[in-house]
């Protein structure tokens, strides 16, 4: 998909991008943000979506009395709507040398789906952050909302830093210097940071952001195709370990992984 004012192509094919037009994000829970848009809010509002029924007290708008309510009741109530709102996504992305790892690799899927999510969210009236992940939060773009901001986010994503290792938790500490308010937060990586990454999820948690974590790996991660003695090189520490593929030892790392994904 490209655009004669586009600086760089958005990353996803036209035919996927039509695909993505029925789509539109979810939280688990409403969250008010402040902003007019079009996601159902907690809070009362103007919008032609009725709610449900409150007794009327002084000051309110009489414009909203419910006259056959009070001709069958012969008691005031008034008729609440859902206000409509925008919300801020916020969408990461792992960009350490272990996601450049596989066959395919994991970053270009890696940004393929933050270009998905962008895309949902943007169409949808919602406010996008786009962020890159290193050992900090090392680049990230306020896209704004609506289609066209579609372009921003591109130009962010084909330009994505290149790091060696990824220290997730404090990556996810910086997201405070540029997440105000409720939002959603989705981490798109493969989790597997030296540090582990809990501490900063609880971090961004208490920002009020409900946190979505994608974690993305390579076919050769899940099902290694090994046999007999080899040295590995972990991508981004550097360091070598000698393994002795052994049917045990592969089990043994399946259950591994199948826990630590479980736990994500």
């Amino acid at each position: 998909m490209a655009s004669e004012n586009s600086i760089s192509p958005f990353p996803l094919d036209a035919s996927i991008v039509q695909r993505l037009d029925s789509l539109a994000l979810l939280t688990r829970r409403p969250m008010a943000s402040g902003r007019p848009g079009r996601r159902r809010s907690p809070l009362a509002g103007s919008s032609m979506e009725f709610s449900d029924y409150r007794r009327y007290a002084p000051g309110d708008d009489f414009r909203r009395i419910d006259w056959r309510a009070y001709a069958r009741l012969e008691r005031l109530f008034l008729r609440v709507f859902e206000a409509e709102e925008n919300l801020t996504i916020t969408v990461l992305i792992d960009c350490s040398d272990s996601m450049h790892h596989g066959k395919p690799a994991k970053a270009p899927l890696a940004t393929a789906l933050a270009a998905a999510i962008s895309y949902v969210a943007l169409k949808c009236e919602d406010r996008v952050i786009v962020g890159a992940l290193t050992d900090r939060l090392a680049a990230y773009r306020k896209a704004g909302s609506g289609k066209n901001a579609i372009w921003t986010v591109g130009e962010f994503l084909n330009r994505l830093p290149h790091s060696g290792t990824t220290d997730l938790n404090r990556a996810l500490y910086d997201l405070g210097r540029i997440v105000s308010g409720p939002g959603l937060t989705i981490v798109i990586s493969d989790f597997l940071a030296p540090g582990g990454y809990r501490t900063g999820i609880r971090a961004v948690r208490q920002l009020r952001q409900e946190v979505a974590l994608l974690q993305i790996l390579a076919p050769d991660e899940l099902e290694p195709d090994l046999q007999g003695d080899w040295r590995l090189r972990d991508s981004e520490g550097g360091e070598n370990v000698d393994v002795s593929a052994s049917p045990s030892v592969l089990s043994a790392y399946r259950q591994r992984l199948a826990l630590f994904t479980q736990e994500l």
